[in-house]
């Protein structure tokens, strides 16, 4: 599972700066992603906070042994204050994963926004699940 077969990615200047098991850091740089307002466009910010949480889940599942496809279930975002830098994507899992009803593995993740000075700026909650690849 490549970020770079993600055209948003590719598209919108991110790079991976931490890929871990348990946390992934995707970067977003202001240039190229800014608004109306020259601030981080919320769309971009969204975008990162995703495929932080997506990445995260599929190292996760290729630690675990575990193959499929990794797609998000849902999602929900809380843009805390204006950013006027680059930022960063931080993603966790917010429990250990778990096997649903149906037999897929599902993935809890939390994802937090924060600029070049550390500061918070958004958060967002995800919820991710393994499901076998299609024939």
């Amino acid at each position: 599972m490549s970020l770079q077969a993600i055209e948003p990615f590719v598209t919108l200047g991110l790079r991976e700066t931490e890929a871990g098991v348990d946390k992934v850091v995707i970067s977003v740089p202001l240039m190229g992603n800014r608004n109306d307002k020259g601030t981080l466009f919320g769309g971009s910010m969204y975008s990162a906070m995703l495929l932080a949480g997506w990445h995260l889940c599929g190292r996760q599942a290729e630690q675990a042994g575990q193959s499929g496809e990794i797609y998000v279930k849902d999602s929900a975002v809380q843009f805390l204050r204006p950013i006027r830098s680059d930022m960063e994507a931080i993603a966790e899992l917010s429990e250990p994963p778990r096997m649903t009803r149906r037999g897929n593995l599902a993935y809890e993740v939390k994802i937090e926004a924060v600029d070049a000075d550390g500061q918070l700026c958004g958060r967002a909650t995800a919820s991710y699940r393994l499901l076998p690849k299609s024939a």
